[in-house]
């Protein structure tokens, strides 16, 4: 058993796989879910767990993500750096809880779902301006997890480092989603699943 990955997961996936992509501002004016539905749907119907950060965000921080993008902001024009810096952690580093039970349990943050991806998967469309994404993909250099990136940018025009990241990875640079699961299927042997619940 991979120690980086729950148990559970295991159990029930064959895969993880984290969607890194813009959030603070999208191309989709919103707060990064849409462009990560449809690949989230496809990837559940082939037994790889992705992490959705948007749909993870309260977990972690006990708000969505307008909301929290608001309250940082006003926490970085007030000085309130305390109250930034807290939830700053929540979200790159997770935090600990006791459960009612006296379970100590770790909530994830973003470095976390890094290291137990398999592989990572970003998004990034024109009009995005991702930011923790780079950092995101610099920690998989760190731990040679290969980086996957769907984009209507040309692989030429994207940014030096990232394109660099994603070579020392060996991963792939995918013009649509088409393109990238006929190489994961490939890849890792996926089999989609017509009629499984999500």
């Amino acid at each position: 058993m991979d120690e980086n990955k729950p148990q559970e997961l295991e159990e029930t996936f064959n895969h993880i796989t984290y969607l890194v992509g813009a959030m603070q501002s999208t191309a989709e004016k919103d707060d990064g879910s849409s462009k990560r539905e449809y690949v989230y749907n496809e990837l559940l119907l082939r037994s790889v767990y992705p992490i959705h950060p948007v749909k993870q965000e309260s977990n972690k921080t006990g708000m969505n993500t307008n909301t929290l993008k608001d309250k940082m902001k006003g926490w970085k024009l007030s000085g309130n750096w305390e109250l930034y810096r807290e939830k700053s952690k929540e979200i790159w580093i997770g935090k600990y809880a006791i459960l009612e039970n006296g379970q100590l349990v770790k909530i994830l943050g973003d470095i976390d779902y890094v290291n137990m991806s398999t592989w990572i998967t970003f998004i990034y469309n024109k009009g995005d301006k991702p930011c923790g994404s780079f950092g995101e993909c610099y920690g998989a250099v760190e731990h040679q997890i290969p980086i996957y990136i769907i984009t209507d940018i040309t692989k030429s025009e994207l940014p030096d480092s990232l394109v660099q990241w994603v070579e020392c990875t060996e991963g792939k640079v995918f013009e649509n989603f088409s393109q990238y699961f006929d190489y994961i299927d490939k890849e890792y042997k996926l089999k989609r699943i017509e009629n499984k619940k999500i």
